[in-house]
């Protein structure tokens, strides 16, 4: 009775609950899963991310739950009392006590003819060790979430953390000074860091075609398990994202404040420099489950040597080619372009891929093999879903990106934020092999394991070799005879597993995970509530 009224009833819910789903969250697999099974009949707009939760509702509405597996069943059930406000009244788990926990989710709840206004904890509790000694995290926070109207939403997150990671993730501190995903991080005691991290936007949708968020928060946009042009390692950021959907067709505008990251900065000196990032990408929609698209970017560096140019005020216009306007500028930008697509085959399989452009010269083919100016980056992926059990997928992507790749002239136009990667969290001059497995035994139970391999030709002390975007174009060891791996050849190897389980109807997720790189091995166990789980993409 309980399940159908849950199908019967989820059409009816859509009434602005515009809060977006955390990146990371479980359910943008599951979504994509029963895209390439042929469940939903509508299209899965799995290449850009964060969705709003009123997309959510929308696809689990489209979704055939009839058809479903009833491990996939078990996955819709939980889907839906994540992005639907209206049902967990219906089925609040008995055992949490009721007067604090009323609706099973949120602590506190307030609704009116105006909106409405929901408040509750975020929580991430971990213990474990690894090589190096104990590791733990002890995360804690608060959001709040609010409607107003049907056209308005409103977020906000504050969590504050004590955190020893593994070793691996420590070494990257010791040679950025930036922890992976954060902004100001205070070292204490031994390899441990003290971090806060807030997060708010608001969104309107005028009509039903478009979708406006301005706030800070940040996004992965392509169909992979890495994004080569924007992923969700770095920080967050404030940006304003207009997304525009006709038909078959979606147009997105991507405005982003980024920070030039200056190590050990004097207070004397101000705050962190600021550049900008500008995008829009288009998509096509053929058929359900194909997806072309195309993206252009540019990074904008507000100070020369001749001192600060203000904004570019050419860049906010909606539709335009913006390498063009570039050239035109005489300006020194550093901009990209690029295409992907995906396309879901004899429902079981899907092939997808991505090319980054940052520069390139034909004409220089003549004069010799290996200029170092074309700098360029492509994916190649395949996914398959029920390979001989009913809920066992897998997924394997290669990845390859050029010498001098996200790098510029101007350390100020590279395509990083905060000291971090804004695409691919190793940098440039690489090449990635990933597998990845995910498994459901049990309704709300999921084993996923990684194995991912990375050949990389390091820079060395004195010399360039295009590793890193932190160092400028300018200073590349050779014009011509460059090719991938050049360098100090390193590799990383990297094997994680993670076993999860959430209990029906409840944000709660026990996890237990493991994992070895580079001769370092550790284990982990967490309990979450509410908060998503980072994706550890290195």
């Amino acid at each position: 009775m309980r399940i159908t009224w849950l199908v019967v009833g989820l059409p009816l819910l859509f009434w602005g609950q515009d809060a977006d789903i955390f990146l990371g969250s479980e359910l943008y697999p599951y979504f994509e899963r029963w895209d390439v099974l042929g469940y939903i009949d509508t299209f899965v707009p799995i290449e850009t991310r964060p969705w709003g939760r009123e997309e959510a509702l929308h696809l689990l509405s489209h979704t055939n739950f009839s058809a479903l597996h009833r491990l996939d069943q078990a996955r819709y059930v939980r889907a839906a009392f994540q992005v639907s406000d209206s049902l967990s009244p219906r089925e609040k788990p008995r055992w949490l006590p009721q007067a604090l926990f009323p609706e099973g989710r949120d602590l506190l709840r307030y609704r009116s003819r105006w909106g409405s206004l929901y408040i509750g904890p975020l929580l991430h509790l971990s213990a474990g060790r690894d090589s190096s000694g104990t590791l733990y995290q002890n995360t804690r926070g608060a959001y709040l979430r609010a409607q107003i109207g049907q056209k308005v939403g409103l977020y906000a997150d504050i969590l504050e953390t004590q955190a020893r990671p593994p070793f691996f993730i420590t070494q990257r501190y010791s040679q950025y000074l930036t922890l992976w995903g954060e902004t100001f991080v205070k070292p204490f005691r031994q390899n441990a860091f003290d971090y806060a991290n807030a997060r708010g936007y608001l969104t309107y949708s005028p009509t039903p075609a478009v979708r406006i968020k301005f706030g800070r928060d940040k996004g992965f946009w392509g169909p992979g398990f890495q994004s080569l042009f924007l992923s969700d390692y770095s920080p967050e950021y404030l940006y304003l994202h207009i997304r525009t959907r006709l038909g078959r067709w979606e147009y997105h505008n991507f405005f982003a404040q980024l920070i030039d990251f200056i190590p050990n900065k004097p207070d004397s000196w101000g705050d962190q420099p600021r550049k900008y990032l500008a995008l829009h990408q288009l998509i096509w929609r053929p058929l359900r489950g194909v997806s072309l698209g195309l993206w252009e970017g540019v990074m904008y560096n507000p100070w020369t040597p001749r001192g600060r140019r203000g904004l570019e005020l050419t860049y906010f216009i909606p539709v335009i080619f913006y390498r063009t306007v570039e050239q035109a500028l005489g300006s020194p930008d550093n901009a990209f372009l690029g295409i992907f697509g995906r396309a879901n085959l004899l429902r079981r399989f899907q092939v997808y891929g991505q090319l980054a452009i940052d520069d390139y010269n034909f004409g220089k083919r003549r004069e010799g093999a290996g200029w170092w100016g074309n700098k360029y980056a492509f994916q190649v992926g395949l996914k398959g879903f029920n390979l001989g059990l009913p809920t066992l997928d897998a997924q394997v992507e290669l990845n390859q990106v050029q010498p001098y790749t996200y790098s510029h002239s101007s350390l100020g136009a590279a395509w990083t934020h905060h000291g971090q990667f804004l695409a691919h969290p190793y940098g440039a001059n690489l090449r990635e092999l990933t597998t990845l497995v995910r498994y459901q035994p049990l309704p709300g139970l999921t084993l996923e394991g990684r194995i991912s391999l990375i050949q990389q030709g390091q820079n060395t002390a004195t010399q360039n070799w295009g590793a890193s975007p932190f160092l400028s174009d300018i200073t590349h060891v050779q014009d011509f005879g460059n090719r991938l791996l050049q360098g100090t050849r390193t590799e990383y190897r990297l094997l994680h597993g993670r076993l999860t389980y959430q209990p029906s109807r409840l944000p709660l997720y026990i996890e237990g995970e493991g994992f070895w790189r580079a001769g370092i091995a550790g284990a982990l166990l967490s309990l979450r509530w509410m908060t998503p789980v980072k994706p550890l993409r290195f």
